[in-house]
């Protein structure tokens, strides 16, 4: 019996840490197919930061930056809102000409203003945060099944006396720690997800428009965040 759990508890610790592919087969694969069934903690760990990494981009990406809508900067603006007196006054030394451009210059400086986040530069990285989120939500469950497996080979290890109280603690331990990173990453994505929709909900009420997508979006991914989240039993 002692022959039988020494053979099987270096392979089972083996299976649960034995390091990930190379960088670069690493990469192709979190680009590509979810993992495999014994996917190694090393990749799924992998995905889990690249998408808190990608979550907190849109926090930034919706950060408002810049003065407040409607503040006059120059004649163009003036001449764009209904305080335009001085600066029509000044046009006309300059001809009407003069009048025009600065009243078109102004319109477009108004909509640069009104613009507070970039919502193509958002819908660009919300892509790639979904497609990464859509590859923890298919990788997760298979890991998490060969987890469970792993603590039922310990489990019965531990019964029979094949292995001792002190190699099954740092061997559960190992599962419950890599669980606790995966966790800790769709928390944190949630909470990303929670902020970047709140970021852009400013930036419609302070007159920005067409955000209702990327609203309804990034919400939707800190739903998906705490679903993934719930999942994970940290024993």
């Amino acid at each position: 019996m002692r022959t039988f759990g020494s053979t099987i508890l270096p392979v089972a610790l083996l299976a649960l840490t034995a390091c990930g592919p190379t960088p670069s087969a690493q990469s192709s694969r979190m680009e590509g197919a979810p993992l495999s069934f014994a996917a190694q903690p090393a990749e799924i760990d992998a995905q889990a930061k690249a998408l808190t990494e990608l979550s907190h981009r849109i926090v930034v990406q919706s950060t408002i930056k810049g003065a407040a809508i409607g503040a006059a900067v120059g004649c163009g603006l003036a001449v764009a809102s209904a305080n335009a007196s001085h600066c029509l006054t000044a046009a006309a030394v300059g001809g009407a000409g003069g009048a025009v451009v600065g009243h078109v210059t102004g319109k477009r400086t108004v909509a640069r203003r009104v613009e507070k986040v970039s919502p193509s530069a958002i819908v660009r990285t919300l892509r790639s945060t979904n497609t990464q989120m859509a590859l923890v939500q298919t990788s997760l469950p298979a890991r998490l099944a060969a987890q469970e497996e792993m603590l039922s080979h310990l489990e019965m290890q531990r019964a029979t006396g094949a292995i001792d109280a002190i190699s099954y603690d740092k061997a559960r331990a190992k599962i419950t720690s890599e669980r606790k990173a995966i966790a800790t990453s769709l928390i944190q994505t949630e909470e990303n997800a929670k902020q970047a929709a709140a970021n852009l909900q400013i930036a419609k009420r302070q007159g920005q428009t067409g955000l209702d997508w990327h609203i309804s979006a990034t919400s939707k991914l800190a739903n998906e965040a705490h679903s993934a989240r719930s999942s994970i039993s940290l024993l």
